[in-house]
């Protein structure tokens, strides 16, 4: 039966795959338009007999992007009204687990079909129901306003609501909406970490999986602040006209103050007092996520791909850090890096990819562990490939190790090898179960003594206790504030 009832209509999806199920293009909030622009989520206008959703919705408004579309995914221009989600789900489901997808992009790109495509394999292989949503992004997502309550975070506010829509909708499609797992990477990853910090998640999320992500990469009032005078410095106008503005002048000028790669870490929620009450760190210490198992998992070589594509990359780590920590500091976790790895001693490329990455990812990661191991099951996992690299993507061809992002079309569309293997552990976490597969060796659960990790490679995977942790332990009792790794004038 592709007609369901929702709680604003009813909604005709179609037959997508022998079996499977879909529905696309949902309204889970009002347009963000007009007078809603720049401000958190609305409810849907209820519609009268049966709406047809057969076609994506929109993605948010962005820069052009150099990732070619999913194989069978048509989707229209990128707009400001871009609030939708999809559903995929097994024919004839009834209380099935469903797995919600945060997709990446540095909170400038992307749109809930990237690597996930029409979501049907994990229907297919483990009768799982798949929601995949866009969410605002950059300026539109999260500029923050002064003498605006609970401002710069309205990208994270569309995902509570796409969150509360599944948990008041999902049983009309055949889920159990006391089974959703939330799974992200990169950017979408951040976010799981910001949902598991958030007040506002309480009772909607039940399993967290994390791909490339980690805790805590938010804004203070003062950095979005910061942030939003030189954005209406560039643009020429004051906040009070921001919703009249052209969408395109307010895109135009977010490109104008960075795009790219460098970009990456320009946007990303405030600290509103509504979605976030506090960081997501602390509140997940405390205990803001208690109950909620975690599957965290970084790549070996996370910012290699900064380096291809920024080739300055590697060379503002001891900026970072000396901003950070001081020259002392600085100096000492670098020589823990060396020592722990003689080799990146002779490669300052190399050397500053690595501290980029635990920097971005991989100490935030491990954070994220230790705090939610002390309320729920955690499992920890570090992807080392290695992946094959075509000649001309800016890397040497040939084997490299895995680097950003580079798991999750092999989570989403994994058939054989290390790819089966990651796809049945994201597929039997989801479904209520400890991550495992066939391939795999037994897998402990992770705490702050043993650290206990699952290395996926393709040689064969292992377990590990606390890998690479003496260039870990060289970030013990050091605290800073996550901002953007490249300077970009008045707004560091």
């Amino acid at each position: 039966m592709t007609i369901v009832k929702t709680t604003v209509g009813q909604l005709r999806g179609a037959e997508i795959e022998d079996g499977i199920l879909g529905w696309r293009g949902i309204p889970y909030a009002a347009p963000p338009v007009g007078p809603l622009r720049l401000r958190p989520p609305q409810p849907v206008e209820p519609w009268n007999g049966v709406r047809d959703a057969v076609a994506y919705g929109a993605p948010a408004l962005q820069p052009p992007s150099l990732m070619p579309p999913m194989p069978g995914v048509t989707l229209p221009e990128p707009s400001e009204d871009c609030l939708y989600l999809n559903v995929t789900a097994p024919a004839g489901a009834s209380g099935s687990p469903v797995i919600v997808w945060l997709h990446g992009g540095g909170y400038q790109t992307g749109s809930g079909t990237d690597m996930a495509g029409n979501g049907s394999t994990f229907a297919c292989s483990h009768g799982a129901i798949v929601v995949t949503l866009n969410y605002r992004l950059g300026a539109l997502g999260f500029l923050a306003l002064d003498d605006e309550k609970h401002t710069g975070a309205y990208g994270l506010h569309d995902q509570i609501a796409a969150l509360r829509w599944v948990h008041e909708n999902i049983a009309a499609f055949g889920g159990d909406p006391d089974q959703v797992t939330v799974y992200g990477l990169s950017a979408g990853a951040k976010s799981v970490a910001n949902l598991l910090g958030s007040p506002l998640t309480r009772g909607l999320i039940h399993r967290a999986a994390s791909s490339s992500g980690g805790a805590d990469h938010v804004a203070t009032p003062q950095q979005a602040a910061n942030l939003a005078r030189r954005f209406l410095r560039e643009l020429g106008t004051k906040p009070q006209h921001l919703r009249q503005m052209p969408a395109a002048e307010i895109l135009a000028t977010q490109r104008a103050i960075g795009e790219g790669l460098r970009a990456t870490f320009l946007w990303r929620p405030a600290l509103d007092g509504l979605a976030l009450t506090a960081p997501p760190l602390a509140a997940i210490a405390a205990g803001s996520a208690a109950g909620v198992p975690l599957l965290a998992q970084t790549c070996a070589n996370e910012c290699a791909i900064y380096q291809a594509g920024a080739p300055d990359a590697a060379a503002q780590a001891g900026r970072v850090l000396e901003e950070n920590f001081g020259p002392a500091g600085r100096d000492e976790i670098l020589a823990a890096y060396t020592a722990s790895r003689p080799e990146l001693a002779e490669d300052p490329d190399k050397l500053g990819v690595a501290v980029m990455s635990d920097e971005r990812y991989g100490v935030p990661t491990a954070r994220l562990a230790d705090a939610q191991s002390a309320h729920a099951p955690v499992w920890r996992s570090r992807y080392d490939g290695p992946i094959t690299m075509p000649p001309g993507m800016g890397f040497p061809a040939g084997p490299a190790p895995a680097f950003h992002g580079t798991d999750g079309m092999s989570v989403w569309t994994g058939v054989n090898g290390l790819a089966g293997t990651l796809h049945e552990v994201w597929g039997q976490f989801a479904t209520g179960n400890d991550p495992s597969a066939a391939a795999l060796p037994a897998w402990p659960r992770y705490d702050d003594a043993h650290r206990a990790t699952m290395i996926f490679h393709e040689a064969g995977s292992h377990t590990a206790d606390d890998p690479r942790g003496a260039e870990r332990t060289a970030w013990n009792g050091r605290q800073w504030q996550s901002g953007t790794w490249w300077h970009f004038p008045g707004v560091d």
